[in-house]
């Protein structure tokens, strides 16, 4: 019998450390503060966190402009450092920012794109797909995770219809095999897909009763043991807010009732809008640039 510690309450969803140098900086701006405590919270106990701009102008009730205004205060002092990731077109793909421990102002002369009050990038950012019916608070708790940000902000959402345009292209599916085509999608998704379902959704969502974690199996079973299709699944979760085993069981239900037996499918049903499996174009299939 092995012991477990589950927290509940406020903690539940994760918490991390606050600098008290940072809070008690009197250059810095109360929504500058406000920023770096809420980035703080989604590092938990590493330096690293993942929160989307949509996810925080929304959450932290702030304009664009006003965020990162304030956000720069971060930067400029050396408190924050953000780290542009770019996918394999070159496109910009997300932000990860690093709470710095050893914080050394930035030369004014540095051309850190990231740090600057507007995006780079002439379109708009993605859309956060926030979830409109949140579940109940998790009993059984939820672990203080960094990958959970990864799942719950890093909204990869431009990053799914990118992969979704490319499905769509004739001249690209037509030229590889289905197992080529499964590889492709799966490299447009930012978890380890072949990772232990149970050990994937224990990580980043919650504990699993022992029913739940046999439901799990059950389903990966009906999927004929498609391992990436489950953990695409719990990504979606995630993404979706699941703080339940609910939520991900009405996405495995919902695809099995439209058939859906593989990984491109379902990402092209999800990232479509769940439009009966039809994939949604972008202009043409022309893929967008996106600073997030």
């Amino acid at each position: 019998m092995s012991d477990s510690l589950k927290i509940q309450g406020i903690y539940a969803q994760g918490y991390g450390m606050i600098a008290k140098t940072v809070m008690r900086d009197k250059e810095l701006s109360i929504e500058a503060k406000s920023i770096y405590s809420y980035l703080a919270s989604f590092a938990g106990a590493g330096s690293t966190a993942f929160p989307t701009i949509e996810l925080m102008l929304g959450e932290l009730n702030i304009s664009r402009d006003r965020f990162y205004k304030h956000r720069k205060q971060l930067v400029e002092k050396g408190y924050i450092k953000i780290i542009q990731q770019k996918g394999s077109k070159g496109l910009q793909m997300k932000n990860v920012y690093e709470i710095v421990n050893n914080p050394e102002p930035e030369n004014p002369q540095s051309q850190n794109k990231a740090t600057d009050d507007e995006p780079q990038s002439s379109y708009p950012e993605s859309c956060y797909p926030t979830a409109d019916n949140k579940e109940s608070d998790n009993k059984d708790g939820i672990s203080n995770s960094l990958i959970i940000n990864n799942l719950i902000n890093n909204n990869t959402n431009n990053k799914h219809k990118e992969a979704a345009a490319l499905l769509d292209s004739d001249n690209n599916i037509s030229s590889v095999d289905d197992e080529e085509k499964e590889a492709a999608a799966a490299e447009t998704i930012p978890i380890d897909l072949n990772a232990s379902p149970i050990n994937l959704y224990e990580a980043n969502i919650g504990q699993l009763s022992p029913l739940q974690s046999q439901s799990l199996l059950m389903w990966l079973e009906d999927f004929k043991e498609n391992r990436m299709l489950i953990n695409y699944g719990i990504y979606r979760a995630g993404m979706k807010g699941a703080r339940t085993y609910a939520l991900l069981e009405s996405i495995f239900k919902d695809w099995q009732q439209k058939n859906i037996t593989n990984l491109s499918t379902a990402i092209t049903y999800e990232m479509g809008g769940r439009t009966g499996g039809k994939q949604a174009k972008l202009d043409g299939g022309r893929k967008k640039n996106y600073d997030w």
